[in-house]
């Protein structure tokens, strides 16, 4: 069988990463990669034996590539996606999947329409503690609370990006990956209000700090909260998981899931065995698709995630809870 060949559009550590992830797989061949940085583009691409490109357009229209992995800062994903897809080229794009609603209903839109795989990077797929958890909750009755609170003292390696409002968005937004595995559980939420403070926050939206919070109801019933902080006083980081169901609670104070009930509490039973990388996930699913439609489940968990990450910025903006 021939290679599956792909094109990178983006130069920084995210890209490497894939990189470094696609490098044992002997079905893919990295042919070209696209950067606006032409001096860390070049570096990369002459280590990979790879063509370098400065303008991702370009990159997409090549007939020579099957699909585009997108590593760019989160302002770009939709647009970067949409390109690709009206090439009719596969897509694995990191999260968030795009800055704009409607941006992410046009990038799965088109991936139906042309029967391209998308693949979101969101790990709970490939990940045994999420497949765990993802059981243990239907045999625990119906959600009361899912709350989630993350405090942490620093900025980040790239806090002009990351604290960056024009860029990767509010902190729920580029902590996306927060609210993805909790709507993998619960499904749609019926209404959004969100919260935010920001110190030292300049006209360009770069901020010093910031405390970020959600609520949501859901559609199947329950409510949803999940609350940020970074660049606190804080010396260490901490992180806090609960669901509390009808029939019991799971929780995760950092030294892993716990199962409470009236009579007991145990711990959450994960299995050990491997899985396949996301990278080895998105090729084995564009080689299905010449046989196979591709399923885009995934995808749209990813997309209703973004729907409230993204309401919460209207809430914030608007002073009002959003119906959806």
């Amino acid at each position: 069988m021939s290679k599956i060949q792909i094109g990178i559009v983006g130069s920084g550590g995210m890209a490497r990463r894939h990189l470094e992830r696609f490098s044992p797989i002997e079905t893919v061949e990295v042919v070209a990669i696209a950067s606006r940085n032409e001096k860390t583009g070049n570096q990369l691409a002459a280590e990979w034996t790879a063509t370098f490109i400065p303008d991702w357009r370009h990159l997409v229209e090549r007939e020579d590539i099957d699909g585009i992995v997108i590593c760019t800062h989160n302002d770009s994903h939709g647009e970067i996606a949409i390109g690709a897809l009206q090439s009719d080229k596969h897509v694995f794009v990191e999260y968030p999947l795009a800055n704009d609603v409607s941006e992410g209903e046009k990038v799965l839109h088109l991936a139906k329409k042309h029967q391209r795989v998308l693949r979101v990077s969101h790990p709970e797929v490939v990940s045994n503690t999420h497949t765990a958890l993802k059981h243990k909750i239907t045999e625990l009755g119906e959600l009361l609370l899912t709350s989630f609170v993350r405090l942490t003292p620093g900025r980040g390696a790239r806090p002009e990006i990351l604290f960056n409002l024009p860029v990767s968005g509010t902190p729920a937004h580029f902590f996306i990956y927060h609210i993805y595995p909790i709507v993998d559980f619960f499904g749609e939420t019926a209404w959004v209000e969100g919260t935010a403070c920001y110190e030292g926050l300049t006209e360009s939206g770069q901020y010093d700090r910031f405390v970020n919070s959600i609520t949501v109801a859901f559609e199947r019933g329950g409510i949803g909260q999940w609350s940020w902080a970074g660049g606190i006083a804080i010396n260490n980081a901490e992180q806090h998981e609960r669901y509390i169901l009808t029939e019991g609670t799971l929780s995760d104070a950092g030294n892993g899931w716990k199962c409470s009930t009236p009579t007991e509490v145990t711990d959450l039973a994960i299995p050990k065995t491997s899985k396949i990388t996301l990278q080895e996930l998105w090729l084995s699913e564009i080689v299905e698709s010449a046989e196979n439609e591709p399923s885009y489940v995934d995808a749209e968990v990813a997309l209703a995630s973004i729907r409230i990450s993204l309401a919460s910025a209207q809430s914030i903006n608007e002073n009002r809870r959003i119906v959806l």
